[in-house]
């Protein structure tokens, strides 16, 4: 997989002629490493636009690109929730569930999905993804909910990095009662 100079959404499939798709036609790619630094869980704001309420939150990862010795590594995001009331069809209740493996196609994901790589070059980046979680005002639901986040990036496979991975973890607890929201919940981060 070619790193140079792409944008995450251009890169091309397995097998493919990486340097071709990539570069505009070189023959290889050069090596590139990708490498966390850091993830942090930032911004968090309670919202009530009348037929939600929630928090938004900003996710910030922070990476550094480097030539390598092992070919093209890119960092690896995982965004597992679990949650008692899922919002979504394949996000099975009490059970935890990689969301950017199931739903990558989100657009809460264009952030990373769309993020060009300073390669060959190298260089910092950072990243960032708001998430808006919220419950749904309907007139007679009741219902509390609690989700939890577990936040990863991994460093990219046979590169020297200093950190392997790093991660974040948060709890939002949303109440309503008969339609309406006991308050604007919680949203908590160890």
């Amino acid at each position: 997989m070619c790193l140079t100079g792409c944008k995450n959404s251009e890169k091309p499939s397995a097998g493919s002629d990486a340097g071709a798709a990539c570069d505009g036609g070189a023959a290889a790619c050069s090596k590139c490493c990708c490498c966390v630094t850091s993830v942090a869980i930032k911004n968090v704001r309670a919202f009530n636009n009348g037929s939600q309420f929630g928090h938004q939150f900003d996710f910030e990862i922070k990476m550094t690109f480097a030539s390598g010795s092992a070919g093209k590594s890119d960092c690896v995001l995982e965004w597992w929730e679990k949650t008692n009331v899922p919002a979504l069809t394949g996000h099975s209740p009490n059970t935890w569930t990689d969301m950017f493996a199931n739903f990558s196609t989100s657009p809460t994901f264009d952030p990373w999905n769309n993020r060009t790589v300073p390669c060959p070059g190298g260089g910092p980046l950072t990243v960032t993804i708001m998430d808006p979680p919220a419950l749904g005002i309907r007139p007679g639901r009741t219902t509390k909910r609690t989700l939890e986040f577990r936040l990863k990036v991994k460093s990219g496979g046979g590169c020297s990095c200093g950190s392997a991975e790093a991660s974040a973890t948060a709890t939002q607890v949303l109440e309503i009662v008969n339609g309406v929201p006991t308050g604007s919940g919680t949203y908590t981060t160890p």
